[in-house]
């Protein structure tokens, strides 16, 4: 079960939680239980949600997230979901699920980016050193 929910510490006051698979009750409150508890373990101020490997979104689905998201603020972290495809954009905005006040990104990278943003950090691209 913990291999199904890894949630990985991405840099200093951000972890995210790469999503694979369908989301079921029994395993939305592992993963919710989980998350929970790296917040805490970490003191981390963001959790970034990666649904790019969930299968199209149905409204059991979208609840979850939103009980999901509901818990990490309920802790004082903020949340971003990443992953967001088209299809299931649109599934979201079919069921009404108002998704109001939470940042959603495309890709993990972007959210990423967001997050060290969010906790004061720049990502700078420079040239590359040569070696003597």
């Amino acid at each position: 079960l913990e291999l199904s929910t890894p949630v990985v510490k991405l840099w200093d006051g951000v972890i995210a939680l790469p999503m694979i698979g369908t989301l079921d009750s029994a395993r939305t409150q592992i993963v919710m239980e989980s998350l929970l508890q790296r917040l805490v373990d970490t003191g981390s101020e963001i959790a970034i949600i990666d649904i790019t490997g969930v299968p199209p979104v149905d409204t059991l689905v979208a609840q979850h997230l939103l009980k999901t998201v509901t818990g990490i603020r309920l802790m004082g972290a903020e949340c971003i979901i990443s992953g967001i495809r088209p299809q299931i954009a649109q599934t979201i905005v079919h069921l009404g699920v108002d998704l109001q006040g939470v940042t959603t990104k495309a890709t993990l990278a972007d959210a990423l980016a967001i997050a060290l943003k969010q906790v004061g950090l720049s990502v700078v691209k420079t040239k590359p050193t040569q070696s003597a």
